[in-house]
């Protein structure tokens, strides 16, 4: 959560795009304060715990990099003594999926990163929306083929982690497009003692695809997290009938940043497309935005989810 004792901490809610596009500063945000995790938790104490780690996995502090000594000893001190980062994390231009697997000997995270601000290649990856098979059923083609560029390097962690910890938890979790690959992770997978847990992500596939999710929220916690309007949420449409939300709980922050689990009224895509910009649509959804930022923007900030499902606990 948001340092208290540093005087700019505050200012990581402002509605930015500064605070859209970057984690906090270095000294601004005290990640995982959350307590170990234990079986049959609160699922606002996973949340809260997600949230952080797929923020964390964007591994910067604002626009500065961080390096893998930063990533590691912050995974370290919060309980995380083996780590390791997936992809090309430290990079500029990266045309990978990114992201880390980090675990002790109670629970391990697999945290896969979003879209960068500046990074084509993930602009890219976003805009193909045309689907392909995945699960027997259809999926971004985009999002897919992030997933597929690290896929290795994940089954390795996972099958390594799995040799001396057949049935402990992996949590598999993401913000924004990080949240779309670790939708795909969690159904490639198929871990059952696996869960999922997602933060702004857009629709990732259709119908059928939400199905096969649906299917392993009977036996496995699936959470769905959405700030308000966050148009991330609200994308591809659900007018192009193509893609689908699973049917899974939604953990939705309300604009009084309240906390509500599956409320009856949820924002609608046409709720949230109403408050953008003029001309948005027309290019992706991080180009040309205005200072300060629409409600539907600055909802999918990294740091508002980390901040109000921390005071959610």
């Amino acid at each position: 959560m948001l340092n208290p004792a540093s005087p700019t901490s505050a200012s990581c809610l402002d509605p930015t795009p500064e605070n859209l596009f970057y984690p906090p500063k270095r000294g601004d945000y005290i990640y995982l304060e959350t307590p170990p995790y234990q079986t049959g938790e609160s699922p606002k104490v996973s949340l809260a715990r997600a949230a952080d780690a797929s923020m964390l996995a964007y591994a910067r502090f604002v626009q500065q990099r961080m390096v893998l000594a930063d990533l590691q000893g912050i995974l370290a001190a919060a309980g995380y003594p083996n780590s390791q980062p997936i992809g090309d994390c430290f990079v500029d231009g990266a045309h990978t999926g990114r992201g880390y697997f980090a675990s002790n000997d109670s629970h391990a995270l697999l945290a896969f990163r979003g879209t960068e601000a500046d990074n084509n290649n993930d602009k890219a990856a976003d805009a193909e929306i045309d689907r392909t098979p995945e699960a027997g059923a259809l999926v971004h083609s985009g999002f897919k083929r992030y997933l597929d560029s690290v896929w290795g390097q994940v089954t390795q962690c996972v099958a390594g982690y799995r040799a001396n910890h057949p049935k402990q938890n992996i949590c598999i979790t993401g913000h924004s497009l990080g949240g779309a690959m670790a939708t795909l992770a969690f159904t490639r997978l198929n871990d059952p003692d696996s869960s999922l847990i997602t933060f702004g992500c857009p629709r990732v596939g259709n119908p059928d695809y939400g199905n096969v999710i649906d299917a392993a929220a009977r036996t496995r916690a699936c959470y769905r997290a959405v700030d308000n309007l966050d148009i991330v949420t609200h994308v591809p449409p659900v007018f192009l009938h193509f893609y689908a939300h699973p049917s899974i709980a939604v953990f939705w922050l309300d604009q009084g940043h309240t906390l509500r689990i599956s409320p009856p009224d949820l924002p609608s895509d046409i709720d949230a497309i109403a408050k953008l910009p003029g001309g948005f649509l027309t290019t992706h959804w991080m180009e040309g935005l205005p200072n300060p930022l629409s409600e539907p923007l600055a909802d999918h900030s990294p740091v508002r989810y980390g901040q109000y499902l921390g005071k959610s606990m």
